[in-house]
């Protein structure tokens, strides 16, 4: 092999698009490739021209323009190009300048349909579009995880194939010996193979100890009526987020026909996986104070990074961040309400945004309000303020910081009670106008925590059902979608935008990961459907025939990839102390991570465009 071809060889074997081939492969292909030099504003390829060859920046940087005139993306040392007018028999879109003097590797198209027929990894990274490339990313990430939560069954890591049980009518004393003589701290209570509780250690220490209860009493009546299941068929992820959310160890697991099958304790995750987020839940569920609950709080940055060094992916990572929020959240409520005594009325505690749509990470504020009762009286205002001041200032201490837009419930305009939500949303969806919709967003992500669900439910349900029957509304959400500036893509140390002015850092919350929210929710409101989070409101619009599958799972798969690259980010700042963030420099990207950042890119601006076309009668 000459010294030239090895050279060429060298360069592909570091270059993502062709590390999939084999040493053999580039040789071969080496030999076949020709090197082009283009001096600075020459053209290389013109929208129009028929193009016969897949090119790679050797050195210097190319511009592309589509058509010749909107700026499409610039590519450095590393990347390749012209591959989609080979995948439509070589009809250019695009022209190609060289910013700077460029030496470029030619491959014939031969060669270029010759791999993508014997190589699955190189066609993968040169598919038809942008959406087959996320998805193939997507799968290899998730492929290389250590311990992929959502692909364990917990029917399959439950460590006794027959659960003990107990009839509802056994005494107390009954239930304590089979628990001894079993060796189990937790107990199901059936009726043939219908569940009807769990009677547990904790029960006999304070149901029946703490309260000195006849040991000859029923079990039945000590204890958890209709406990929280899952189906054997469930992910260890949904398992591990219900335990860290409710702060319990195990989850009675049940069969197709409803009939209990086993119980799921929190070891046999942790036996499988090794992560202390279930530990981290317990202790923020059994802190007796504030101090205790601040300390287990604090814990969460440190089950964050335990999390992602683990290899959970990012809907894994968001899932379990937002369960320890909202049993947080949850504490904090019934701490306060044990120092100010039980509320005079029903009420629903809510957060919004992002811990109601269960996307949360590390380093978020607090945004949270009460929905109140019609029946409260004017004196029982003043326990909700005082309530609402002890919740969010404890929350405060426990590290979700004041919101600085006072989305809080120690503040009036966030303590209604249900007439007056109706009101406010009413107003909102029947005379918007743009500065009431940029404020106004969040509050369309909400869900209960603690309290009087039925309340936050209904409100909830009959808000979707008026923002459907109002296109106006629909069409405002759309307009302030298109605010965000979603990226073209990553070029050296800048992220290019449109108007071509280079910023130095990549904002992953607002310029990918909010549009994606946007566009999500107006799709959903605009069909009543009443679904928080994102990826949840993506598939019923599949399911309801409003948005195609594809469109669906290419914004899912866009969301996950981005949220990847901002949660190794945040696992970062944590471990060196740093407060997260969501601003990514560029140069902590690598190669492969640019390309398919672009690939997120484009697909971000092909939803928001379908929500100006389709919503905001085509304005932006």
């Amino acid at each position: 092999m000459s010294t030239e071809i090895a050279e060429v060889a060298q360069f592909l074997k570091g270059t993502t698009a062709f590390q999939s081939l084999g040493d053999d492969e580039r040789a071969a292909l080496s030999r076949r490739v020709e090197i082009r030099y283009v001096r600075a504003g020459e053209a290389i390829i013109s929208a129009g021209d028929h193009n016969a060859h897949l090119f790679l920046v050797r050195s210097g940087a190319v511009e592309l323009r589509l058509a010749g005139q909107e700026l499409s993306a610039r590519l450095e040392a590393g990347s390749a190009f012209a591959y989609p007018s080979l995948l439509r028999g070589g009809e250019v879109h695009n022209t190609t300048c060289a910013l700077e003097d460029t030496l470029l590797y030619a491959i014939p198209a031969e060669q270029f349909h010759a791999l993508r027929a014997t190589n699955a990894g190189f066609k993968a990274f040169f598919a038809k579009d942008e959406t087959r490339r996320l998805a193939h990313a997507i799968a290899q990430k998730r492929a290389d995880a250590d311990y992929n939560l959502d692909r364990h069954e917990v029917g399959k890591l439950i460590g006794r194939a027959t659960p003990v049980t107990c009839e509802p009518g056994a005494t107390i004393a009954e239930a304590v010996k089979l628990m001894c003589d079993e060796n189990v701290s937790t107990l199901a209570i059936a009726e043939g193979r219908t569940l009807a509780g769990i009677f547990t250690d904790k029960d006999i220490r304070v149901r029946v100890v703490g309260a000195r209860r006849s040991v000859d009493d029923p079990v039945s009546t000590v204890m958890t009526p209709a406990p929280a299941t899952l189906s054997i068929h469930a992910s260890a992820s949904e398992a591990m987020a219900l335990m860290a959310r409710g702060g319990f160890r195990h989850v009675p697991l049940c069969d197709e026909s409803g009939s209990l099958a086993g119980i799921l304790s929190a070891t046999d995750i942790l036996s499988a996986i090794g992560n202390n987020a279930i530990d981290t839940g317990m202790a923020i569920a059994k802190a007796r104070d504030n101090g205790e609950l601040v300390e287990a709080a604090r814990r969460i940055p440190e089950s964050f990074v335990a999390m992602v060094k683990g290899g959970v992916h990012a809907g894994q990572a968001m899932r379990f961040t937002s369960a320890l929020g909202e049993a947080v959240h949850r504490r904090a409520a019934q701490l306060a309400e044990g120092r100010l005594g039980p509320p005079p009325c029903p009420y629903a505690f809510v957060v919004f945004g992002s811990l109601a749509r269960d996307e949360q990470l590390v380093g978020s504020d607090q945004d949270n309000g009460f929905v109140i009762s019609d029946g409260a009286a004017t004196a029982d205002l003043a326990y909700f303020e005082a309530l609402g001041t002890e919740i969010c200032d404890l929350l405060h201490e426990c590290g979700f910081v004041h919101c600085k837009g006072g989305i809080m419930a120690k503040n009036p305009q966030q303590r209604l009670t249900v007439s007056g939500w109706q009101e406010r949303y009413a107003n909102w969806i029947s005379r918007p106008t743009e500065d009431a919709i940029l404020r106004a967003t969040i509050f369309f992500d909400m869900r209960c925590v603690h309290g009087d669900a039925q309340l936050s439910a209904h409100l909830h349900d009959e808000t979707a059902h008026l923002a459907s029957q109002n296109p106006l509304f629909i069409s405002y959400l759309a307009r302030d979608a298109q605010r965000s500036k979603v990226p073209l893509g990553i070029f050296r140390t800048l992220v290019l935008e449109k108007s071509e002015d280079g910023q130095k850092v990549f904002d992953a919350k607002g310029q990918a990961i909010m549009p994606i929210v946007d566009t999500a929710r107006t799709q959903a409101l605009a069909a009543g459907l009443t679904q928080v989070g994102t990826i949840d409101r993506l598939k019923a619009l599949v399911q309801a025939g409003k948005i195609n599958a594809d469109d669906a799972q290419s914004l899912e798969d866009a969301l996950i990839l981005v949220n990847e690259m901002r949660i190794a980010h945040q696992a970062r700042q944590v471990a060196r102390g740093i407060q997260p963030d969501n601003k990514i420099t560029p140069a902590d990207l690598s190669s492969l991570e640019r390309d398919y950042l672009k690939d997120a890119f484009r697909v971000i601006r092909d939803g928001l465009d379908g929500l100006r076309r389709n919503f905001a009668g085509g304005i932006a």
